[in-house]
């Protein structure tokens, strides 16, 4: 089985030539995250009004933007603490948006069980990256995690795309929180 390192190794061999294009038009890595995160913000508009083929495509860009920030930065030794901070930080954002705009088409709609499984991934989603930042602070690795940020994007692509809303996200609610909860599992075995 392919582990998320290699599949993330590979893209970036893959998208280096890209990598070097980009930063000799200029392109920086925080450039690319500030990009993504806009386009976070315009798939949830694209998901409010119900065009989710507008909302998918624009939040494919925030997906595309996510993964070349930090393979810019690799390949062009460009790295920099704050430009990890704003990654991080901005994602959050882009995990909100589109996740609470579901929810809002889902209140709108009067789809109780939609609205639910929206709040819930909202809620998982944070969970899981604060466990990890939250037991990294105190000196305890757990990254290690059934679904992280990549599978959690795809889990909302995927919803977007078919338009199955309640088995997609449904399934990001659940497994969110499972994450979540083996996080917290890590974080008292090492921490103890």
């Amino acid at each position: 089985m392919i582990g998320t390192a290699e599949v993330k190794s590979r893209a970036q061999e893959i998208l280096k030539p890209l990598a070097e294009g980009l930063k000799s038009l200029g392109i920086t890595p925080n450039l690319l995250t500030v990009a993504g995160f806009i386009f976070s913000l315009v798939s949830s508009f694209f998901i409010c009004i119900g065009s989710l083929i507008g909302g998918a495509f624009f939040f494919a860009l925030s997906g595309l933007c996510d993964m070349l920030d930090g393979i810019v930065a690799r390949t062009t030794n460009s790295t920099t603490k704050f430009g990890a901070f704003l990654d991080s930080f901005l994602d959050r954002y882009a995990d909100f948006f589109p996740l609470s705009a579901i929810a809002f088409l889902a209140f709108k709609e009067q789809d109780s069980l939609l609205l639910a499984f929206s709040l819930l991934s909202l809620m998982g989603s944070f969970a899981t990256s604060y466990a990890r930042a939250r037991a990294e602070s105190l000196g305890a690795d757990c990254k290690a995690a059934l679904l992280e940020r990549p599978e959690r994007f795809l889990l909302i692509l995927l919803a977007l795309l078919t338009g199955y809303l309640n088995f997609f996200i449904g399934v990001l609610a659940v497994f969110s929180n499972v994450t979540a909860v083996q996080r917290l599992i890590c974080a008292f075995k090492r921490l103890k």
